[in-house]
């Protein structure tokens, strides 16, 4: 393959992809798994690329898209014309002059934003958004596009880089705890099994994770998927029950996890996590890098990440803002400025990996932070860190906290085994000593059970859930 006919795919991927792809018909398929395989190839190369042949990758993908969706669609085409853009000549740096999207301004749009299906898109799918943010919507997408902006980047991670996409997309090699987003791409075709409903207390009993065990030697060697927490818990008894597994990876799902967790998940289990951070509607939006942890390298082929102040306005590099994105893979629902609700920034710096795709930072869901007496604002996942480091996961079976004054924590635990005072003078000084003497009461409660609404368990209740409650 020529260097340009690399680069043609990647602007077109769809071109060389079986046109009757959908799901429930992927295991196997001998065409879509070579087609999968192929692209890959190109991604493991397009990571090392210059910068500037990435960015006209980008630029043509983005006027390939913003052409189709304002030709058929009368939204879109009025979106673009009163900001002054031309779909034809659209570029990366003036695509900032469209107004940034967010869930609640896509809920007012309401189906104006949708793109008619055509009979070109093959099967359509629809489902809404998991509502994390309290505003769930409707996300619409051909499943053609829905695979192939899916499952080549999942496996375009570097903990896949060295294995045989052909072996694992000829079988059922996941196993899936909690119903992470992925699972409406692959459940059909790649799930070997899945807990949907389970809970961190059906960890504790013998019979459920005897399953699990189970159910991983039966997709040998399996990738286990699930929510952070429940990963961590498993991570734990696996130890106890004294059983070695044969996993691929670990991908954790929906919930940010220590460097202290991750690291009991990779000692346990024998296994590397693969860090990927995805959104509804966007794909995946990029991966962490194995040499620089904590920074994500961007999916530059197909996705365009911003980052935003309050105002609107780009952040420089290296400032925290609102994550904003554009996936140039979907026509249904476009995705075009989408604010995450998210926080992170994006860095200047070259990666000592090698890799030439742009690094950035995520800092967690937007209000997700400690707000304090002084005003300070302390990202949860600092705190979580402090706790873990302080033996606090290890002692209790689960653990969420909840901030319902700014002057209050309430920390509820459900223990393991009585603690001691030690144990408790520990979590304590694991707050204070990030508080900067600041004065917050916190409330230790033991208790049996920690519920949670939806499908994912919280460990953070930030004040303003609870300023919302009063309000309403």
């Amino acid at each position: 393959m020529t260097e340009q006919e690399k680069t043609d795919y990647l602007v077109s991927p769809e071109k060389f992809f079986p046109a009757d792809l959908h799901r429930g018909a992927l295991l196997g398929n001998q065409a879509f798994i070579t087609a999968a395989e192929q692209y890959v190839n190109i991604l493991s190369e397009s990571q090392y690329w210059p910068l500037k042949r990435i960015n006209e990758v980008q630029v043509k993908r983005l006027r390939l898209l913003a052409s189709k969706i304002s030709s058929r669609s009368h939204f879109w085409a009025e979106r673009f014309h009163k900001n002054g853009l031309d779909p034809r000549i659209i570029t990366v740096d003036n695509l900032s002059h469209l107004p940034v999207l967010s869930r609640a301004e896509l809920l007012k749009l309401g189906d104006a934003i949708y793109v008619a299906p055509e009979t070109e898109d093959g099967p359509i799918f629809s489902r809404f958004s998991s509502g994390t943010t309290g505003i769930p919507f409707k996300l619409t997408y051909s499943e053609r596009e829905l695979i192939l902006t899916h499952i080549p980047l999942y496996f375009r991670h570097p903990v896949f880089e060295k294995l045989s996409l052909h072996n694992i997309l000829k079988r059922k090699p996941f196993v899936v705890l909690g119903l992470p987003g992925f699972s409406y791409v692959c459940r059909k075709d790649f799930f070997s099994n899945v807990f949907p409903s389970i809970t961190s207390y059906d960890l504790d009993r013998p019979e459920i994770r005897n399953e699990i065990y189970r159910s991983i030697i039966d997709a040998a060697p399996a990738i286990l998927v699930g929510f952070g927490s429940l990963v961590v818990k498993l991570a734990h008894w696996v130890l106890d029950d004294k059983v070695s597994l044969p996993l691929l990876a670990i991908r954790i799902s929906s919930e940010p996890i220590s460097d202290i967790e991750r690291k009991t998940i990779e000692y346990n289990f024998k296994a590397p996590v693969a860090n990927m951070l995805s959104g509804n509607g966007t794909g995946f939006i990029g991966f962490e890098c194995a040499e620089n942890r904590e920074r994500f390298h961007i999916n530059s082929e197909n996705t365009i990440l911003e980052v935003v102040g309050e105002n609107g306005n780009a952040m420089s590099y290296g400032e925290e803002g609102e994550l904003v994105s554009t996936s140039l893979g979907f026509t249904l629902t476009p995705i075009v400025r989408y604010a995450h609700n998210d926080i992170g920034q994006l860095l200047s710096e070259s990666c000592n990996c090698g890799r030439t795709l742009p690094l950035f930072e995520f800092h967690g869901r937007r209000g997700y932070e400690i707000l304090l007496p002084s005003g300070r604002r302390l990202r949860w996942i600092i705190l979580h860190t402090s706790l873990m480091r302080a033996g606090l996961g290890r002692l209790s079976r689960q653990i969420q906290i909840r901030q319902d004054r700014v002057d209050n924590l309430h920390i509820l635990i459900v223990p393991k085994k009585l603690f001691s005072d030690s144990d408790e003078i520990n979590i304590r000084l694991a707050c204070t000593n990030l508080f900067n003497n600041e004065k917050v009461n916190i409330k230790i409660e033991y208790v049996n059970e920690i519920t949670h609404s939806g499908r994912k368990p919280k460990f953070f209740i930030p004040l303003s859930s609870f300023t919302k409650e009063k309000e309403g």
